[in-house]
């Protein structure tokens, strides 16, 4: 009777923690009635488009679509087929929601303009992280970033979106792997949804999500680049090694990585890399407003740090759309000790 009853407790305690992602926008902290509107109908238009990629990706081997498309996009990487295939789902839904006035993507050059209501947002998104993996049957994701922006007010759309980059309202991330998740940051909390093939609706998980006590033992970072970091980057990564309990963990794709140290505790390195024979990226690979901003708001609202190694992310400037940088996002115990054994700057 003792046991029936602890768990009927339980399964009452995790409906009252589950949040539906209607009453996760009302609550969120600092926002008008307007701005709740025009959130929960970027993050609708960020459901669906999820829901039919996710569809998408599971029939791509049987399409053939899940290597190169034969381009090369903005950044000067190799496009894959599900590249583009994802620009176009989350550009039109966005486009159509008539909330977003500017979209800024990795697949694009330039921002894209659309016609918008009176409260808008301007967006920034991965469309698909990680697109490399799908060759192999590997987990991606797509990244959001909501900025609370004022339109076009002029005719460099690029400056119209840097300008709003210093207030970032809501952050989500979408993982596709063993099943299909929907994580979404306000200020100072996270929330997961998980997608009910069945329904075709993201359906709320327990929470709020927070990184687990004591920071966790994950650390994620190729270390194949050893040789090209920084000193500092290497002096972490050498005094690793002297801890018993540490596992390494690496997918090379974002939002798996940062994931999984959320759920189960640790930090994800990216740092930058030195020429060695050919051009490096010493100032870090990651995009600033895409993919480096979403994933420390993320962080923060669970509990976490960012930094790239000088100062956290956050804090940095933005001066151009697709701005690289290092990225070093965890737990705050293994960010701040990342800071400490590097020689890096206090990250808070």
């Amino acid at each position: 009777m003792v046991r029936k009853e602890t768990a009927e407790g339980t399964k009452v305690h995790e409906r009252e923690n589950r949040l539906a992602l209607g009453d996760f926008v009302e609550r969120a902290p600092d926002l008008s009635k307007e701005e709740r509107m025009a959130i929960l109908e970027i993050l609708g238009a960020v459901s669906e488009g999820a829901r039919d990629l996710a569809r998408r990706l599971s029939l791509g081997p049987l399409h053939g679509l899940t290597g190169s498309s034969g381009q090369v996009n903005v950044q000067g990487e190799e496009v894959q087929a599900f590249d583009e295939i994802a620009q176009e789902i989350f550009s039109g839904l966005l486009g159509a929601s008539g909330r977003v006035s500017l979209l800024v993507s990795e697949e694009r050059e330039h921002p894209e303009v659309f016609p918008c209501l009176s409260e808008s947002f301007h967006v920034a998104m991965d469309p698909l992280d990680g697109s490399s993996n799908l060759s192999v049957s590997g987990p991606v994701g797509s990244i959001f970033a909501l900025y609370r922006g004022a339109g076009l007010r002029g005719e460099d759309p690029a400056r119209d979106f840097l300008e709003s980059t210093r207030e970032v309202v809501c952050a989500a991330y979408v993982l596709y792997s063993v099943s299909t998740l929907l994580v979404v940051a306000f200020r100072d909390e996270v929330r997961m949804y998980a997608l009910d093939p069945s329904s075709g609706h993201f359906l709320p998980l327990p929470g709020p999500v927070r990184f687990p006590d004591g920071g966790g033992q994950i650390v994620s970072i190729n270390t194949g680049n050893y040789t090209r970091w920084e000193p500092g980057v290497r002096q972490y990564v050498d005094a690793l090694h002297g801890r018993p309990a540490w596992s390494a963990r690496y997918v090379g794709a974002l939002v798996m990585d940062f994931h999984r140290n959320l759920l189960k505790g640790g930090i994800y390195l990216y740092p930058g890399d030195l020429p060695k024979g050919g051009a490096g990226h010493p100032e870090g690979k990651l995009r600033l407003l895409f993919e480096a901003i979403p994933m420390a708001f993320i962080a923060r609202a669970a509990g976490g740090l960012a930094t790239n190694g000088h100062r956290p992310i956050l804090e940095i400037p933005a001066s151009h759309i697709h701005q690289r940088v290092a990225l070093v996002v965890g737990s705050r115990e293994r960010v701040t000790e990342y800071s400490h054994l590097s020689g890096s700057p206090d990250p808070v």
